[in-house]
């Protein structure tokens, strides 16, 4: 008669120690491959970023952010984050922004970021000579280009993209439909399709441009 041995007890846990070991090494991995652009210099409410293919991660005052990151901001929430040339990136509630490319002094490079939903304010940093290339900022309507420039953009209605030039050079905007430069301060215009041309900017009243700030200001302290 041929005897049969009881598997070894240690042989299950032998195999849930690797796959453990297997989980955290890939997490690990992933986390050595994020390529680090900034970090939240200022942070109100529940902000959380997101890499592709990784869990969602709240973040806290000077927490990393990386390329690719999706940064989610909550009701009533705040978050600043400011990127390795000094550029400082503001984040109105309920928003949905990412960094997808930060290209520092390579030929053809640069920066393009991605507003999904929301409103944000961008301030470009002093150190441009890192930059390799334009700086944009792509939205479901059109796209946002930077020139040394104070800027906000975002939804003031639910299907409409409006953009206003704060301080600095200027932006330009361009879609489908075509292209609009904004010089003056405190001049804006709206887009509301991603194949209508964009619109000649105008002088926003005091009531809009406050609505516009209100959308990225931080609450004040007591």
């Amino acid at each position: 008669m041929i005897r049969t041995r009881p598997v070894p007890r240690l042989i299950p846990i032998l195999a849930l120690t690797l796959c453990l070991l297997a989980v955290v090494s890939r997490g690990t991995a992933l986390a050595a491959a994020v390529e680090t652009v900034g970090h939240v210099s200022r942070i109100q409410g529940l902000c959380y970023a997101v890499q592709q293919g990784s869990q969602l991660r709240q973040l806290s005052q000077k927490a990393l952010v990386g390329r690719l990151d999706v940064l989610k901001t909550g009701p009533g929430a705040r978050l600043e984050v400011t990127l390795l040339d000094e550029t400082r990136l503001t984040l109105g509630a309920d928003t949905a922004f990412s960094v997808e490319r930060y290209d520092l002094g390579r030929q053809g490079g640069g920066v393009l970021l991605k507003l999904s939903k929301g409103a944000f304010r961008v301030a470009t940093g002093g150190l441009e000579s890192l930059r390799g290339g334009p700086f944009e900022v792509q939205t479901p309507l059109g796209t946002i280009g930077i020139r040394g420039t104070d800027f906000w953009g975002g939804y003031l209605t639910e299907s409409a993209i409006s953009v206003l030039l704060i301080s600095g050079k200027g932006v330009y905007v361009v879609n489908d439909g075509g292209r609009a430069e904004i010089v003056r301060p405190m001049e804006g215009l709206t887009l509301t399709s991603p194949v209508a041309p964009p619109p000649a900017p105008s002088m926003w009243s005091p009531e809009k441009r406050e609505r516009a700030f209100k959308t990225v200001a931080f609450d004040e302290k007591p």
